[in-house]
């Protein structure tokens, strides 16, 4: 399912990327092809797809985890941690962070998928949290 996820982001930014072409298009044919014009159409093109990155990469549908060595916040074994920031119907970006160790996020991924929380790169994370 995350594979899935990431693909759809990929060809929704590829898409995006495309939506510049017009714009690079038209300034260049009206301003010419030198450095300035160039410039320019990349300013434009910046100007207006800085809002939609900010709709891609901070949509309810990109999960941000983070990962760390130390101690677990809930059974204090010491190894790589990970930490699930944001998700669909879960945001912890301001909470007090915990880190839970590969059994424990195990754990608290189940929790969550009993309180609906839809997490797309679950299967992914289980695998990496198995081994």
């Amino acid at each position: 399912m995350g594979q899935k996820n990431n693909l759809k982001k990929f060809l929704l930014y590829l898409f995006r990327w495309q939506l510049s072409t017009p714009i690079l298009w038209l300034v260049i044919r009206n301003l010419g092809t030198d450095l300035t014009a160039t410039i320019i159409a990349n300013l434009i093109g910046g100007s207006i797809f800085f809002w939609v990155d900010k709709i891609i990469f901070k949509s309810n549908y990109t999960e941000i985890w983070y990962l760390k060595n130390g101690n677990c916040d809930k059974c204090h074994q010491t190894g790589e941690l990970y930490r699930l920031v944001r998700a669909k119907n879960y945001d912890r970006t301001n909470a007090q962070p915990k880190f839970f160790c590969a059994k424990c996020s195990q754990e608290k991924l189940k929790e969550l998928n009993i309180k609906n929380v839809k997490i797309f790169s679950s299967k992914t994370i289980y695998q990496q949290l198995s081994k």
